[in-house]
């Protein structure tokens, strides 16, 4: 697993955003989006920076 994926997995659990949640936003199933984050499939640049994207507007909220 890269670096990038923990730290993207990591951040989508600090500030709670479930797997189902990003999913969603990305329009993608849950089990792709699994299988993405665990490195079995690849995550695609737009679908990496859709989820720093989610994870920034849940940041900013949450302060």
């Amino acid at each position: 697993m890269t670096h990038e994926l923990r730290a993207l997995r990591a951040m989508m659990n600090l500030y709670g955003i479930t797997r189902k949640e990003a999913a969603q936003a990305m329009y993608l199933s849950t089990s792709a989006l699994n299988r993405k984050l665990r490195g079995e499939i690849g995550l695609t640049r737009e679908e990496a920076a859709a989820l720093r994207q989610l994870v920034e507007q849940r940041r900013l909220t949450a302060s």
